[in-house]
């Protein structure tokens, strides 16, 4: 995947650019960018990092090494779970969730394996009788692919599960202990639905009735952990940011936001500080790597929709955070009860999964009629 442009500074709160939800490539032009005269860029909103969005120019004349697996499994109920594959991991979740397209290095900088749930032609992207196998161990009548994600992401989406698997995580890839207690099970899906919906900015898990509106993850009016700009950020890019914990207040610049408990500021993914790694994108002299002159451009006033991003970054986090406590004492039930086994799954010839089984599944997209196929 490429690296992601940064956030677009014409985004407002309410009407976005047009998102190419279920575009199976980027944009492919019969001439060359030289001779481009539309000033108005295809955008796509991508997870840059984890908990980061940010906008890539969807045109295939400016994007390097585009992975078109990836682009095809872009759909409307598309999650895509990421973990660190190439290196151990000490401190953070051991997975993390997306709704949009996922950077190469979205989990924590450093790589990572991206699984989409979902195959570019709408099936689940797991072995063809798991879902069946798991639904009649559990007793239940069908268990679903987002089901499967969200008690994942309650099982091992927490420092917690990184903790109490250390040794086994010095070898990179989460292996996941599946319960076999249906009111676990059950459980883990909801407390999993919360956290999905918290991870995707409210873009997946919906669900009003429970408190999860969609695609907004503000703390309500009246909420004590509702997020306020004690002092606006202004309109002169933060050089700095800093964290007061005796007030719980974030700074940038000569702006400020609380509440922010440490636990919200301290909060990394396999070492990456989140907030840190999110204002690192967007300060006056931007961390990002140099690549090119494009790299020198940036913006010369800080964008409102930047203040709202953090608050809704801080917002998720907050979240998560939250949720951490639950997630903690949900593992430590699950591992006390009876599980399934690899070797219950390799009796039933779901594992091992075969190389023919990862290839994705493709829509097959038939001529309209008139067109030679």
């Amino acid at each position: 995947m490429p690296a992601a442009g940064r956030d677009h500074p014409n985004e407002t709160p309410v009407r976005h650019p047009p998102l190419k939800i279920g575009t199976t490539t980027a944009t492919k032009h019969t001439y060359e960018l030289a001779d481009e005269t539309d000033l108005a860029p295809d955008l796509v909103r991508i997870a840059m990092r984890s908990f980061d969005r940010q906008w890539l120019i969807s045109d295939s004349r400016v994007i390097d090494f585009g992975r078109p697996a990836l682009w095809e499994a872009m759909q409307p109920d598309q999650l895509f779970l990421n973990q660190q594959s190439s290196h151990e991991i000490e401190t953070g979740p051991a997975i993390v969730a997306t709704s949009l397209l996922p950077d190469t290095h979205h989990f924590n900088g450093r790589g990572g394996k991206v699984m989409p749930i979902l195959h570019p032609d709408g099936t689940p992207n797991v072995h063809p009788r798991l879902l069946a196998y798991l639904a009649a161990e559990l007793g239940l009548d069908h268990v679903t692919v987002h089901d499967l994600a969200a008690y994942a992401a309650a099982v091992a989406g927490h420092a917690g599960f990184t903790k109490r698997f250390t040794e086994e995580l010095l070898t990179p890839g989460v292996r996941l202990p599946l319960t076999r207690d249906s009111a676990l099970w059950h459980e883990a899906v909801q407390l999993g639905k919360r956290l999905l919906w918290a991870s995707t900015y409210g873009e997946r898990y919906a669900d009003p009735e429970d408190g999860r509106p969609a695609g907004d993850v503000l703390f309500p009016l009246g909420d004590a952990r509702r997020l306020r700009y004690d002092q606006h950020v202004g309109a002169e890019v933060p050089a700095e940011i800093r964290y007061a914990e005796m007030t719980g207040t974030l700074h940038l610049g000569g702006g400020h936001v609380s509440p922010v408990p440490a636990e919200v500021w301290n909060y990394d993914v396999g070492g990456m500080q989140i907030i840190k790694k999110w204002f690192g994108y967007r300060k006056a002299n931007p961390n990002s790597r140099k690549t090119s002159p494009l790299d020198d451009l940036h913006v010369e006033s800080w964008p409102a929709d930047w203040s709202r991003e953090l608050r809704e970054l801080l917002s998720v986090l907050r979240r998560l955070v939250d949720l951490a406590p639950a997630q903690q004492d949900l593992l430590d039930r699950v591992l006390a009860a009876p599980t399934i086994t690899t070797i219950d799954l390799e009796k039933v010839g779901i594992l091992p999964v075969s190389d023919k089984a990862r290839k994705p599944h493709r829509r097959v997209v038939l001529p309209e009629a008139g067109e030679e196929a």
